[in-house]
């Protein structure tokens, strides 16, 4: 399946990409589509026009980021911490929604997959330099990548290609040790559970610190090793004690199917479990769990 990046590839390189997915998706002889529900960041509406141009299209619906994370959870409203190769928090309730982060990896993206992954290539180099302390990541990182010595990653990261997504992959090298107990990684999980701690507290501040809902920690970054969430539990817990805290039950793309059935009037309890049967894959795992089992949604929770 086609994707793109709204963000880094160019408006025209973003739309062609968008057309090759329609065409995916829309096989040649369907003349109509019932209805479309969409989370596209700025481009849903050239989505639409373009899909317009090869059918008939019913309704629609676009949705914010935010919104099909909370949905994926089972929530209309509350705050998303969303990590994955970027980040970013938002806040949806009954009077609006609004967002913070999401500057993009120079700027911003702190608790990212992108932040984490350059932390770790630079324990890596610290290591090997003496400058920091020795860490599994070093030996994991020229095993797995393939490195006769360390400089070579400064060939791979200059030589062209994605820098970002080369840089964001590292993440893995990070979960892998710190599975295996290494401080270093687990250090780098903490440190990206405060900033995403940091980008919750600035959201509900605007918000004068009060909300409706649960936090949901959502994206693949939570999935790298339990110490993320665990730390990011605790910073919340130190300000809001009562918070409840939970990862989503699905893959945020699901959200959009929650969202539909929300403004049918149901509500995600009478659903939720032929929603797990009919999209099984995409069920939302963390922490080492299985991808589809009957969800209890008291195991998703931050620990009391």
């Amino acid at each position: 399946m086609s994707g793109t990046n709204t963000i880094l590839r160019r408006p025209e390189d973003v739309r062609e990409d968008m057309g090759r997915l329609i065409e995916e998706l829309v096989p040649e002889g369907v003349c109509q589509v019932e209805g479309v529900d969409l989370c596209v960041l700025k481009y849903g509406e050239a989505f639409l026009d373009i899909l317009r141009k090869r059918c008939t299209v019913g309704g629609h619906a676009l949705y914010g980021e935010g919104e099909t994370a909370l949905a994926a959870a089972g929530a209309a409203y509350g705050i998303v911490a969303q990590a994955g190769t970027g980040s970013d928090a938002f806040l949806v309730q009954p009077g609006g929604q609004m967002s913070i982060g999401g500057w993009g990896y120079i700027f911003g993206d702190e608790g990212s997959g992108y932040d984490i992954g350059e932390r770790t290539l630079r324990a890596a180099i610290h290591a090997f330099d003496g400058r920091g302390p020795k860490t599994l990541i070093l030996d994991i990182l020229k095993e797995r990548w393939g490195f006769g010595e360390l400089w070579d990653i400064v060939g791979m990261a200059m030589g062209g290609g994605d820098y970002r997504h080369l840089v964001a992959s590292a993440s893995y090298i990070t979960s892998e040790a710190a599975r295996l107990d290494d401080a270093v990684a687990l250090g780098i999980y903490e440190t990206a559970a405060r900033e995403m701690a940091a980008q919750v507290f600035a959201v509900a501040a605007r918000n004068g610190g009060a909300w409706q809902g649960p936090i949901v920690a959502s994206g693949g970054v939570w999935k790298g090793h339990p110490r993320m969430f665990q730390a990011f539990c605790g910073e919340i817990r130190e300000r809001y004690p009562d918070a409840r805290i939970v990862h989503p039950v699905f893959e945020p793309v699901v959200g959009c199917v929650v969202l539909r059935r929300f403004a049918d009037g149901e509500t995600f309890e009478g659903f939720a479990d032929s929603l797990r049967r009919e999209f099984a894959p995409f069920c939302y795992s963390a922490e080492g769990q299985p991808r589809f089992r009957p969800v209890d949604s008291a195991a998703r929770q931050c620990p009391e």
